[in-house]
Formats: C-alpha cells, sequence, structure tokens
C-alpha cells in the first residue's frame, strides 16, 4: 500500500528530526565518550584517512536505535490523532520500530562516502574546501546525504511517494542546516556549512 504523500512526509520529517536532536544530545553527553572509536580505525586509502576523525561509532550507537524508538512513536501518535483518516503502510508495531532501525542505518552510512570524498581532496574533518564551487558542492551534499541514506533505506522496503522523497529531502536539507545554525549559536558547532 503506498501511503497518502502528506502523511509519509510529516511521519518521515518529524521522526528523523526527533531522532537528530536526540543524537546532538547524545554525542555532547559523558555517555557517548565510550563509543569515541573511529570508525576507520585510523587507516588510510592513498595516504589520507579513510573517514576522518570525527566519523566515530556514536552516531550509529544511538541513531540506529533512535530512529526506531521515534518511527514507532510517531506512528501510534499519528495514528492516534488521525485514527482511520492515517494512511501509512500497514505494519506492525515491530516492523515499524525495525524499519526505523534500518533507517537510522541507512541515514549514518550515507554519511561515510561523503567524508571519504572529503578527505581525498584533503578537505579537513570539520574544515572547508578551498575554492568556492566545491565549498558550495560540500555544502548541498552535507545536508542532504544523510537524509538521502534514510529515505533509500525506507525506499528498500516500503513504497514512498515521489513528492514525499523530493520534498523532504528539500525540508530536510532547510531543517539541517537551520538546526546547524541553532548548534553554531549555542557553541555546539564550529560551523554551520
Amino acid at each position: 500500500m503506498i501511503p497518502d504523500p502528506i502523511h509519509c512526509a510529516i511521519f518521515l520529517f518529524l521522526s528523523l528530526l526527533v531522532s537528530g536532536i536526540g543524537q546532538t544530545i547524545w554525542m555532547s553527553s559523558v555517555y557517548s565518550k565510550r563509543f569515541s572509536r573511529v570508525i576507520d580505525g585510523g587507516r588510510k586509502f592513498r595516504n589520507r584517512r579513510i573517514f576522518g576523525a570525527n566519523k566515530t561509532w556514536r552516531g550509529f550507537v544511538f541513531m540506529v536505535p533512535a530512529t526506531g524508538l521515534t518511527f514507532t512513536a510517531i506512528h501510534l501518535l499519528m495514528h492516534w490523532m488521525l485514527g482511520d483518516d492515517f494512511a501509512m503502510w500497514p505494519l506492525t508495531t515491530i516492523q515499524y520500530f525495525l524499519l526505523g532501525c534500518w533507517t537510522g542505518f541507512g541515514y549514518m552510512l550515507f554519511e561515510l562516502p561523503n567524508s571519504f570524498i572529503k578527505r581525498q581532496f584533503d578537505i579537513q574533518p570539520g574544515g572547508s574546501a578551498d575554492t568556492r564551487m566545491t565549498r558550495n558542492l560540500c555544502f548541498i551534499i552535507d545536508q542532504v546525504d544523510s537524509v538521502a541514506g534514510g529515505l533509500l533505506a525506507v525506499w528498500l522496503f516500503v513504497p514512498v511517494p515521489l513528492s514525499t522523497a523530493v520534498s523532504l529531502l528539500f525540508i530536510g536539507a532547510v531543517a539541517h542546516y537551520g538546526f546547524n545554525c541553532v548548534l553554531v549559536r549555542m557553541g555546539l558547532r564550529t560551523r554551520a556549512a
């Protein structure tokens, strides 16, 4: 069953937004520090780090189960608010949880190719590119990579309306940038883009 495009967009946006906010809180907590081991283990490709020092297991450890929980909670909340008018995938509660975990995994996984490419072009973790064109390209990719990964993960198992995917990529990119601006203001990030 293809879900209602608006219901689907709201569901996915809220689920990823709440998980993302939770991840930010998690990353600044002392509890996350025990998972600070870098994903690439310090290994190199072409004499450059594969992903760099900023890509640790902390994000995966939180985002995978957190997205499972938010999928479950947002689904139950929307179903309670909209009743029979709520047109989403006909999945059980546990299936929503598992789909959310898988989506969180896709969300995190799709940040890695971007980091790999930046390291290969000598862009340092948290740094910016030398040329304006490369900075602009990196900015766009930084805003959509994780949302695209989450959407692809969902789409592999259940149908996602095209209008939902397109709107979520755009709204997700804007929200991602806005959230980064807030984090810069709070002193939790050094730059928004």
